[in-house]
């Protein structure tokens, strides 16, 4: 891998160094400080969203200060910045009715927003060289620029302007458009998803097509670009208005600079492959659980004479109930799937130990041992030595 973010590191620059050490460093500090403010002053609901740019920042400014050639680290903190900015907007509150300067600082923070997304995007398509992709990935981009611009244009003459606070009729906008701009808005969002898709869609094949170290720095990054589709449609669903939906895009934001971050550093704490795993079992037994759930109360509420409470309670005992089963069982197959060398392994070793207790011979003992050793870690050779238990002379 050539020019990567977590090659060694370039001759020492102090001036984009010290550089992007203070931007990161304040763009973290007023995120914690805006969070604090927002808080205290809208409720944890909107402080949620402001949390979603702090690692961004601080990853970033890692990354430039290492390889301040690479782009990576710099698309890093200025998503992280530019984030954090959108949020400042926000929780700007005037008065009604609003000045054109006051509607300009309001509705500059959905543009800072969309940049931040369409960043994250061109983020996950050009790690980990930093360079413009070739062929037709190079679409990707060209599709993050465009959604931005149209976007970024409709949302100054909206008819509403939203902040943390209220929402505020803007003096910008155009009547005889409120239609078409309300449209472009919606449309935009389902860009959003679509684009943010593209990107992982990316990702995921290039993690299966890379080799050695770089196939595990893009399990990371593959993990958490797929984590960010199912947030982002949360985000946009009508799931958005709940006080919890920051989490996901919070979670998946953090995550993904998280996981640019390991692969600087060359840390891997755990092993993608059972994460992934374990997402996906309990992802199967939660949907299990749930439609058990369903079925128990309409079974209890439609063919039995139970009503109310009572249907509710003997439901949930009976998920409860099937909760470790099916997670055995779920682990069982997802690991068939995701983690087929370790499961095997496992398998392997878990055979030997039990043909052991029947064995009395030790070379029928050494012959399984070898073949439990040839088939787990495969080695080009193998041989067991075994210290001869003759007596010493004079004993």
């Amino acid at each position: 891998m050539h020019n990567d973010v977590i090659g060694r590191a370039e001759r020492p620059r102090p001036v984009l160094a010290v550089l992007a050490t203070v931007v990161g460093a304040a763009t973290a500090a007023g995120t914690v400080v805006l969070v604090v403010v927002v808080a205290r002053s809208y409720g944890a609901a909107d402080a949620i969203w402001v949390g979603a740019w702090f690692t961004p920042a601080i990853v970033g400014a890692v990354a430039a200060a290492r390889r301040p050639s690479n782009a990576v680290g710099w698309l890093l903190l200025l998503i992280g910045f530019m984030g954090a900015a959108s949020q400042a907007g926000f929780a700007y509150a005037p008065t009604p009715p609003l000045s054109i300067p006051q509607a300009l600082v309001i509705a500059v923070a959905s543009p800072l927003l969309y940049l931040s997304l369409a960043g994250l995007a061109v983020l996950i398509v050009v790690f980990p060289t930093g360079l413009p992709p070739r062929g037709r990935r190079r679409h990707i981009i060209q599709f993050a620029v465009v959604w931005f611009l149209v976007s970024a244009i409709a949302s100054f003459p909206s008819p509403i302007i939203t902040g943390d606070a209220r929402n505020y009729s803007n003096p910008l906008q155009i009547s005889a458009l409120n239609g078409f701009i309300n449209a472009v808005g919606s449309a935009s969002l389902l860009a959003a998803v679509v684009l943010v898709a593209l990107a992982a869609a990316d990702a995921i094949r290039r993690q299966r097509r890379a080799q050695g170290i770089e196939r595990q720095q893009f399990k990371w990054l593959a993990y958490a670009a797929a984590v960010s589709v199912p947030a982002l449609i949360i985000t946009v669903s009508p799931a958005g208005n709940l006080w919890w939906s920051g989490i996901p895009i919070v979670v998946a934001s953090n995550g993904l600079a998280a996981s640019i971050g390991f692969a600087i550093v060359r840390y891997r704490l755990y092993d993608i492959d059972r994460i992934v795993s374990r997402t996906v079992a309990y992802l199967v037994v939660v949907g299990l659980l749930f439609g058990v759930y369903v079925a128990c109360v309409l079974l209890m509420t439609t063919v039995l004479p139970l009503r109310g409470s009572i249907s509710v309670v003997i439901a949930v005992l009976i998920a409860a109930g099937l909760f470790a089963p099916l997670r055995s069982r779920a682990r069982a197959l997802v690991d068939k799937r995701f983690n087929r060398s370790h499961y095997n392994a496992q398998s392997v070793v878990n055979s030997f130990a039990a043909r052991l207790g029947d064995k009395v011979s030790l070379s029928s003992i050494s012959s399984d041992l070898l073949t439990a050793v040839d088939q787990t870690v495969q080695p080009s050779h193998a041989s067991l030595w075994l210290r001869s238990q003759e007596p010493r002379p004079g004993e």
